[in-house]
């Protein structure tokens, strides 16, 4: 959904105009929001995919 919303209303810090800084600032958002997806997910989902360890 997010994903989405930054598709149709793509707010940008830096400009992409400006080269390689453009791109970067949009490589960090992308990586905050995988971050934060990965926060709130379910403990079975991360266990599931190996983010973090099954208790023994």
């Amino acid at each position: 959904m997010l994903i989405l919303t930054y598709i149709f209303f793509p707010f940008d810090l830096i400009p992409d105009f400006l080269s390689l800084i453009g791109v970067m600032d949009d490589v960090m958002v992308a990586g905050f929001v995988l971050n934060w997806m990965v926060k709130i997910a379910p403990r079975q989902l991360k266990e599931k995919y190996g983010f973090i360890e099954e208790p023994l």
